[in-house]
């Protein structure tokens, strides 16, 4: 699979590359390829009622750390 970047700036064409990604069967290799520009803020609560950018942004890089790590108690 090719590198993939995100891009805080343009969250539709993000939201392509993780579907385009999600074709493969390994979800750890496709979580692999995913860079970060900055520090995310970890959260698991996505607000619902009254979204904001920055919580959809925190909440998708945090998925994308679990998915890294290969699971939500995993360190590596």
């Amino acid at each position: 699979m090719r590198p993939v970047t995100l891009s805080i700036n343009n969250i539709p064409a993000s939201l392509t590359e993780i579907e385009a990604a999600s074709h493969e069967n390994d979800l750890l290799e496709i979580a692999q390829n995913f860079t970060f520009t900055g520090t995310p803020t970890t959260t698991l609560n996505l607000n619902i009622t009254a979204p904001t950018l920055a919580n959809v942004v925190a909440v998708l890089a945090t998925l994308l750390e679990i998915c890294q790590k290969g699971g939500l108690n995993r360190t590596t």
